[in-house]
């Protein structure tokens, strides 16, 4: 992996739900309780035929 390129993340699973209104709700909440500005948060669709939704994270390390 090139450190250097933004794509290079290690994102980790937080949970998995049956319908996006579930699965954005957290995101919202997790999100909201981000005191650093940092967090990253995305949903994925995963399943059978894309029927559930994968909500995932990414926290950079900080620089210091």
């Amino acid at each position: 992996m090139d450190q250097n390129k933004e794509n290079n993340k290690k994102w980790e699973k937080v949970r998995i739900f049956d319908n996006y209104e579930d699965a954005n709700e957290l995101r919202c909440v997790m999100k909201d309780n981000d005191d650093t500005g940092l967090l990253e948060v995305k949903i994925y669709r995963c399943g059978e035929d894309g029927s559930q939704f994968k909500v995932k994270k990414h926290l950079p390390k900080s620089q210091a």
